[in-house]
């Protein structure tokens, strides 16, 4: 089972997060936050010379991060050398896929969600790796251990826990000369917000990013209802409760509190680099909270993050405890033992953990967590702050649908054509349901 969590182990875990995060403890002695002391250079140079590839996906930001831990890794394995693959988010999945199914996928995989993976037989059994401690979890807590597991194996380990948050421009609401929002706003509470803050703002300004189109999202407001998108193996939703999604967005824009069907269409909004949030003209945005710093660092304007919209008077509360990033090794790598060894280096060692930060997530070692206390900026404050409340009401995250690309871009698709009038709302949520029979077929 992938990475269900209950609502005592959430209570359990924002215990855990509130102490780590806000008790400051003495400063680790070894050079690796695990435990483990490492050295300045291996000993052993009769070691076997071994190229690995890895890949992921992200900001420049992430990229850079990376590449210095990559660097540090190579320092001290020099008999290993990373050759770094890494774009967008955009296409990401479909050129992973096709590496995989052309036996071309690289070493390291670097994703959000091991389901996939798992389901084709792409990725290694790497319980091995982690009952030796050659990946050392000792610093996790086991919660955040289970959701790199599927029937009791591991397949990846777990980078980061993350949320989803309500980012919102304080500038742009402090130019309308109107407060923030609360906390407890409802869709509709927000959309009257909206209105009002666009009439203030004028022309070229928007309420909303346009987020119809993405089944994360979806699921957060199925969710609201007691559903979800895939439950026991079947549809959690029906038709109508796609409709309902849709026919909100449909209504927003035509009330000009979302971008025009032109811009967004433009922004895929996954990321500062393909968001129009940025361009500070518009005022929200739904996003993970680890993405708060590249945005913040992507604009001049001063971010904020509130809760995401409720579902009004006795709805329940969408939220879940997500993780943020897997490190997964490859089933055809020829050199899986070095893999695990730079996955262990990235979780564990001292040096990377300052540079990598909260950029993937929430850290699920405490070890690293009491580490990177001090060093924090002003804007991981703000999601660390967020997030120990968020913590405490999340409940446990849904089962990934098995082959759910085909079900995402659908999603979009629909959403799309809703936008440009290409399809009605009620043709557009069939749409979704047939490619859910069709998935879940599969």
């Amino acid at each position: 089972m992938q990475g269900g969590l209950s609502v005592n182990k959430s209570q359990k875990i924002a215990f855990i997060v509130l102490s780590t995060v806000l008790v400051v403890l003495p400063a680790c002695s070894n050079k690796e936050v695990g435990g483990q002391a490492t050295t300045a250079a291996v000993k052993n140079t009769k070691a076997e010379n071994v190229e690995l590839r890895a890949t992921w996906s992200g900001t420049a930001g992430r990229h850079e991060r990376t590449l210095k831990v990559i660097e540090l890794f190579e320092k001290k394995y020099p008999n290993i050398k990373i050759n770094a693959e890494y774009s967008g988010t955009d296409g990401f999945t479909d050129k992973l896929n096709t590496q995989i199914a052309g036996g071309n996928a690289a070493d390291l995989i670097n994703v959000g969600s091991i389901t996939d993976l798992v389901t084709r037989s792409a990725v290694l059994d790497i319980t091995p790796y982690v009952t030796s401690k050659e990946i050392n979890l000792e610093k996790y807590e086991p919660a955040f251990m289970e959701p790199g597991k599927d029937q009791g194996k591991y397949y990846g380990i777990s980078l980061g826990t993350n949320g989803i948050g309500f980012f919102y421009n304080s500038d742009l609401i402090k130019k309308a000369g109107m407060e923030p929002p609360k906390d407890t706003f409802s869709w509709e509470d927000y959309e009257a917000y909206g209105k009002e803050v666009v009439q203030k703002l004028g022309p070229g300004y928007y309420a909303f990013a346009d987020q119809s189109r993405y089944s994360l999202y979806m699921n957060y407001f199925l969710r609201q209802s007691g559903k979800t998108i895939y439950k026991d193996g079947k549809a959690g939703f029906d038709k109508a409760d796609i409709a309902k999604w849709y026919g909100m967005w449909d209504r927003m824009r035509k009330e000009g509190l979302l971008p025009t069907p032109e811009e967004a269409s433009t922004y895929t909004d996954l990321s500062v680099d393909t968001s129009i949030f940025p361009k500070g003209k518009t005022v929200f945005l739904m996003s993970w909270l680890n993405q708060l710093t590249a945005f913040q660092n992507g604009m001049k304007d001063e971010l904020q993050i509130t809760a995401l919209p409720s579902g009004g008077a006795g709805a329940k509360n969408g939220l879940w405890v997500h993780p943020s990033q897997f490190w997964t090794i490859n089933k055809t790598s020829k050199h899986p033992k070095e893999a695990a060894q730079f996955i262990n280096f990235f979780i564990n060692d001292e040096e990377a953990a300052k540079i990598l930060g909260s950029e993937r997530g929430i850290p699920n070692s405490s070890a690293v967590r009491d580490m990177i206390k001090p060093t924090i900026t002003a804007t991981e404050k703000k999601f660390y702050s967020y997030f120990e409340n968020y913590i405490s009401k999340a409940g446990p995250k849904d089962l990934d649908l098995p082959n759910g690309t085909e079900f995402n871009n659908t999603v979009i698709s629909a959403s799309q054509k809703v936008m440009f009038n290409k399809a009605t709302i009620d043709q557009a949520a069939q749409e979704v349901v047939d490619a859910f029979d069709k998935t879940i077929k599969k």
